[in-house]
C-alpha cells in the first residue's frame, strides 16, 4: 500500500517538474543556478521516490536470501519508458552493513524491467538525447534477525510472487503490451490443474494511472489464454479437498516487461 505522504510528495514532484519545464523540449540552453538547483532537487526526490519501490521489489526478487547493496541504474526516454538497466556499485551506504555485492546486482537487475515506477519529471529529461539517466541505491538487509512470524510472512510473499511471475510469463509476456495496468485474474481449476474457469479485469496502475488503456483486444486475448493454461506446474498448486484448485492474482503489466526487453521505437521517434 502507497502511504499518502509518498502519493503527496509525487503529486508535489509532478507538478514542479511540468512547472520547470517551459522551454522548447528541441532548443536546448543552458540552465541557471536557480534552475541547477532546482532540478538537483527534483531528482534527488524521484530517485528516493522509486527507491521506495526498489526496497519492496528488491526484497520479493531476492529469493536466495542475498544482503548488500548496489545502483541501479535505470536509462528512461522521453515517453517515461524504461529503454535500458544496468548496475554500478554504490559507495554512499555503509559498507559495514550493506556491502556492495556483485552476485545480488545480477540477481536483481531484472526488477528495473519488471516494476513499474512513478513518472519521471520531464524537466529531468535531456531534450537533446531525449533521454535520462536515474540512479537508485537498492539495499538487502540480512535475513538473520527474522522472527519466526516474519519468515513465515516472507515465505507467502515469495510464494505469490513466484505464482504472479509464472502467470506473467505463460498470459500476458506473448501479448502484445501498449499500456501500463494491472491485471486481476480469478481461476479456478480441476485437480489436475485443468482451468475450468477463469474472468480477468484490466485496471489503472496507482502510479501511472493516466498510461491506462482499456484494451479489450487484450483482455480477451488473456482470458482466452487463461482458459486453455494447467495450472499444476504452477509454484504452490494444490489443490482442495474436494479437488478444485483455485487462483486470485493481481499482476502488473507494462510495455517493457512483456520480454523483458527494449521496446521497438519508430524512426519517426
Amino acid at each position: 500500500m502507497l502511504k499518502p505522504s509518498f502519493s503527496l510528495v509525487l503529486a508535489a514532484l509532478l507538478v514542479a517538474g511540468c512547472q520547470s519545464s517551459t522551454r522548447a523540449p528541441d532548443k536546448p540552453s543552458r540552465l541557471t543556478p536557480a534552475q541547477e538547483k532546482e532540478q538537483a532537487l527534483q531528482r534527488g526526490v524521484y530517485e528516493k521516490l522509486i527507491s521506495k519501490v526498489l526496497a519492496r521489489e528488491a526484497d520479493l526478487a531476492n529469493a536466495q536470501g542475498r544482503n548488500g547493496s548496489f545502483n541501479l541504474v535505470m536509462t528512461v526516454d522521453d515517453k517515461n519508458r524504461i529503454i535500458g538497466c544496468d548496475t554500478q556499485p554504490n559507495t554512499k551506504l555503509d559498507n559495514r552493513i550493506y556491502p556492495y555485492n556483485r552476485t545480488l546486482a545480477t540477481d536483481l537487475v531484472s526488477i528495473c524491467w519488471t516494476a513499474v515506477f512513478p513518472e519521471l519529471p520531464s524537466s529531468l529529461i535531456n531534450s537533446r538525447t531525449r533521454t535520462a539517466k536515474v540512479v537508485a541505491p537498492v539495499a538487502v538487509y540480512p535475513l538473520t534477525g527474522l522472527s519466526a512470524e516474519d519468515r513465515e510472512q516472507r515465505a507467502a510473499a515469495l510464494l505469490d510472487k513466484a505464482q504472479n511471475d509464472f502467470l506473467f510469463k505463460h498470459l500476458l509476456a506473448p501479448l502484445p503490451i501498449d499500456s501500463i495496468g494491472v491485471a486481476t485474474l480469478m481461476m479456478m481449476s480441476d485437480s489436475t490443474g485443468k482451468v475450468l474457469e477463469c474472468a480477468a479485469s484490466l485496471d489503472p496502475h496507482a502510479l501511472r494511472p493516466a498510461e491506462f488503456k482499456q484494451d479489450d483486444t487484450l483482455l480477451a486475448s488473456l482470458v482466452q489464454r487463461c482458459k486453455q493454461m494447467n495450472l499444476s506446474t504452477m509454484p504452490g498448486f494444490e489443490p482442495n479437498a474436494r479437488g478444485i484448485g483455485s487462483a486470485f492474482h493481481r499482476i502488473e503489466y507494462s510495455p517493457w516487461k512483456a520480454g523483458l526487453k527494449t521496446p521497438a521505437t519508430s524512426d519517426s521517434e
